[in-house]
Formats: C-alpha cells, structure tokens, sequence
C-alpha cells in the first residue's frame, strides 16, 4: 500500500513539472501601474514598443520591475522580453587605413591612403593636424587601382580659429558613402599656412535620419554672473529615468566661439558635471559652419543647468535648447489576435532573466514591427502588501511607552529614596 502511495505521488509530481508553464504566474495586484499595447502586424513574430519616458519615469531606475504581459481569455501570462536599441542607432566606426604618402605641393598639402584589398563602405574622413588657425577647402578622391581617379567631394572645408581663448576645430569631411581602395586628399586654397596632415582617420557613420529623437527642454530660469561674463541657464527634461545623450542649442548669434559647461541636480540645490564642449558659429566669406551641440555622460537628473563663458564678448542669443536621445525599445514575442500589457512600478520586483537575450540581435535583423504604447496608467487591481511597523502605524506608541517607562522610574526612585534615608539613620 505504502509503495503504491509513494508511487502515485511521483507520478502526479512527474505531470506537474511536465504541464508547468514555462514562466511563473503574474500577479497582476503587485504592480501600480500599465500601459496598454496597440498591436500592429504580427506576421514576423516579433514585436517593439518603445521605451518612452512617463513608463520610466514610474519604473525602477534599472528596469528591474518591467513585465510584458499577455491579456484576454481572463488570465494572465508574463512575455519574455529584452530591451534593445533598433538598427537605425547612430554608429561611427573607424576603418583600417594605412597611409602611403604626404606632402605639399606650393601653399596645398597631399595625401594618399590605402584601405587594404577587403573594403568596406565608407563616407568620412578626419584629417589630424597640429596646425592651427586656417580655413582650408578639401578636394577628395577615390580609386581601385591608384590609376583612375574620381572625384568624391569638392566643397567640403576644415577649420581651426581660437578667437578670444576659444578654440574652434573641425576637420571632419562627410560624403556619399563609397568602397574606393585608396582615397587621395589634397588642402587648397582658404586662408593660412600650409596644413601639416599628420594622419587621416578614415570612418562609416551609418546614422539613418530616424535614428536620433529630441526631447522638449523648458528653460526655467536664466541669468548673467556678476560683469556679463557667464550666462547661465536653467532647465528641464521633466524626467529624472530618462536618458539624454546631448543637449542641442538654438541661437540667434553667428561668429562665436564660447566655452560651455553642463551640469545635472535632482534637487536643485546640489549640482554635478554632466558634459562640455564648445559652442559655435561662423558665417564668414570663405567659411560657413557650426557646432551647437554637446555631450553629455549617462545620468539620471531631473534639471541641467548650463554655463557659457562669455569672455568680454556680449551674451548669446539662446532661443531654444533640445535634448538628444537615442530610442530604446522592448522586443517581445507575439501571436495574432493577442493583447498585451507593460507593467511597471513593484518594489519587490527582481530583474527577470529571458532565453530572448542571447538572440534579440538576431531578431532585431528581421526588422520585427513597431507597436504603439500608451501613457501609464493606475492599477485598480493594486494591493499595497508592504509591512507597515507597529511604530509607524500608531506614531504615538513609541514615545508614549518610552514616557510610561520614564514616568515607572520615577515612581521606583521617589519611593525608594525615602527607605534609603531611614537605612541610613538605623
């Protein structure tokens, strides 16, 4: 009898841990707020919605609390899922190039460079040089066998000023992506010395137009240090979770160069180094360009706050600052006819760990559809179930016992002194 029992239970132990789910049931009651998907085509599989700030800003910090759940059929069943960023994500990568001959020719600098037998595309270059103080226009060309050349770019132009201390340089040339072996450069006319080319850098940049998003900056509040020297502006993303890569600046002003730094607060009160750079614009008879843009290390602030260095130079025009990111979006599996939620905000939470992660790159090849999400939204079926001290419920029951202890000795002492005394006197 006892062995039949024995084997009855194993039995019934072996269907349970066949029929288990691959994931653990969702409790719906422990997270405070979703945002419901909008589906789309579910043809390849797969699917994105994008991480967008109100769902950050109610999740943790890391992520640890997201879940992607299945509705309908009155249950619930958590989605495995991965946080990625999609193809169309600025990339720049530098290709191997071996540079073989420099030289000048009158007031014009020269240069060849080979990119090995196995080339990819590519479609920028960076000319390094310690020379300093010209404007130089660049005459680009390309070929397969060093013997029939063809002009790539003609208009481009490298730069180097430092007006009052501030020090402009640009010599980064862009142009229609090409595979040519060997690239030839020669620096002509512009103004200045002769251009020493030290090194070419030869670079892909594969940012596509949709890659980059901008996220409305309010300027808060703006002012000028004591003599004009630094302006100094104020503002905010609105978000605290959510990262911004870059500030962009509108500004009125043209031929500028001004030194800026950026920093981050949560409060308003203690303030940290986020970023620097150079602000600046030129519109002059042989030369047009700008840099107005400036990065920023990875961090969490609700408000930035930015210094311009004026130097003795009248305050810039600044009309409009923009925050730079990069999208991320989440990857998950899909079926036809489904329904799907994002839940957030659940402080017991840990980071799940999904199979999706080894091969979400993989997925992302396949160019899965992107969805819709709304804003977050409260959970009705959310129960508070944190454990709430006895001395937080009734504030009053700490100091009230402390103060019958206190009033207990006091009682003790008063009665016993007089004992004390009449010992004393026997």
């Amino acid at each position: 009898m006892r062995k039949n029992i024995v084997g009855f239970i194993l039995v019934c132990a072996l269907l349970g841990f066949v029929t288990a789910p691959a994931l653990a049931s969702f409790a719906m009651s422990q997270w405070q707020y979703f945002a419901e998907v909008t589906p789309g085509d579910t043809a390849k599989g797969y699917a994105m919605v994008e991480l967008i700030g109100p769902l950050c800003e109610e999740a943790a910090a890391d992520l640890r609390d997201l879940r992607v759940v299945k509705t309908g059929g009155g249950s619930l069943a958590e989605v495995p899922y991965d946080i990625v960023n999609p193809p169309a994500r600025y990339k720049e990568r530098s290709l191997s190039a071996v540079v073989l001959n420099r030289g000048t020719i009158g007031n014009n600098s020269t240069a060849t460079v080979d990119l090995g037998s196995s080339t990819m595309p590519h479609n920028r270059l960076r000319i390094n040089t310690a020379s300093r103080n010209f404007i130089k226009e660049v005459t680009l060309e390309g070929s397969h066998d060093r013997e029939t050349w063809v002009k790539i770019n003609n208009s481009g132009k490298i730069a180097d000023f430092n007006t009052a201390g501030q020090v402009f340089h640009q010599t980064k040339i862009t142009y229609d992506s090409a595979d040519f072996r060997y690239l030839r450069i020669e620096l002509n006319k512009g103004s200045g010395d002769v251009v020493e080319i030290d090194g070419i850098d030869v670079l892909f940049d594969d940012n596509k137009p949709d890659a980059e998003k901008y996220l409305s900056i309010e300027i808060t509040d703006r002012e000028l240090s004591k003599g004009n020297s630094a302006s100094i502006i104020t503002m905010t993303g609105g978000f605290s979770k959510f990262p911004i890569s870059k500030l962009r600046f509108v500004v009125e002003d043209v031929n500028f160069s001004r030194l800026a730094v950026v920093y981050g607060s949560s409060d308003m009160q203690t303030w940290e180094r986020v970023g620097e750079g150079t602000l600046a614009s030129f519109k002059l008879t042989n030369y047009t360009g700008s840099q107005l843009t400036i990065p920023l290390t990875p961090n969490s602030f609700r408000y930035l706050r930015v210094t311009v260095n004026n130097g003795d130079s009248a305050p810039l025009t600044i009309s409009e600052v923009k925050g730079v990111y990069y999208p991320r979006f989440i990857l998950f599996p899909v079926e036809t006819g489904g329904t799907y939620r994002v839940y957030v905000n659940n402080s017991s939470a840990q980071a799940p760990s999904y199979d999706l992660a080894a091969f979400s790159k993989r997925v992302l090849d396949g160019n899965p559809p992107v969805w819709g999400l709304t804003a977050p939204q409260k959970n009705p079926e959310y129960k508070d179930t944190t454990v709430v001290p006895e001395s937080e419920k009734h504030k009053w029951l700490l100091p009230g016992v402390l103060a019958l202890l206190v009033a207990g000795l006091a009682l003790f002492i008063i009665r016993t002194i007089p004992k004390v005394m009449n010992d004393k006197k026997s």
